[in-house]
């Protein structure tokens, strides 16, 4: 007598291994990132004022960083009164050179010439306040006192208050040169080609995709 079987017969799926997910999982990742830096550029382009934006942002993150330093140096040398006030007006400058560099460059429309101008103002009278409070310390400390190496050595705030003012004037002329100088980068930028291209069944094109800010 014939038997008649029924067979069920598991197909085991092949087997992925483990360097070929790792490898795709390195790819998405890798095209993620190619991807941001991609939309980044777009941006750049259509938007070259971030440049000295985002380094005027840093001048001013910065500043308030070392405010306590500059505080500080200030309490060291209760013989200069006129230190408080630089200090004020710098942060004061530092925080509304922000809004007036935005108002500069309002959004889908023309530069105002008027704020970028005041921009300018305000990035001189930083540096200007920077070198006032640098050489009003430097001749308390060495022509009218003459202080020596010790008795400065014990006000660490005064010494790295120095340091930093001249490291905030370089950044804030940097940040001036970055604007003064984009009408020459700006067209660099716009020569990099962005081009993304999109196949699909019957389509093969090269599009340029923007933000959508």
């Amino acid at each position: 007598m014939a038997e008649n079987e029924n067979m069920v017969v598991n197909e085991i799926p092949p087997e992925t291994s483990n360097d070929g997910n790792k490898n795709s999982i390195g790819k998405k990742i890798w095209g993620g990132i190619k991807e941001w830096i991609r939309k980044q550029v777009v941006s750049l382009k259509r938007s070259p004022q971030r440049i000295p934006l985002f380094i005027i942002v840093i001048c001013s993150v910065l500043w308030l960083l070392w405010l306590f330093t500059f505080s500080q140096a200030a309490y060291e040398l209760p013989g200069l009164d006129t230190l408080g006030l630089i200090i004020f007006i710098n942060t004061m400058l530092s925080i509304l050179i922000l809004p007036l560099f935005l108002n500069a460059f309002p959004k889908r429309k023309k530069p105002n010439i008027i704020f970028i101008a005041l921009v300018f103002i305000f990035i001189a009278a930083l540096i200007a306040i920077d070198l006032i409070y640098y050489m009003q310390v430097n001749t308390y400390l060495f022509i009218d006192h003459n202080q020596s190496d010790s008795w400065i050595a014990e006000r660490p705030y005064m010494s790295s208050s120095l340091n930093l003012s001249i490291a905030h004037i370089i950044l804030v002329g940097i940040s001036a040169l970055s604007l003064a100088l984009m009408p020459v980068y700006a067209p660099l930028i716009k020569k990099i080609n962005t081009a993304k291209e999109i196949e699909g069944n019957d389509i093969h094109e090269t599009i340029d995709v923007e933000d959508d800010e």
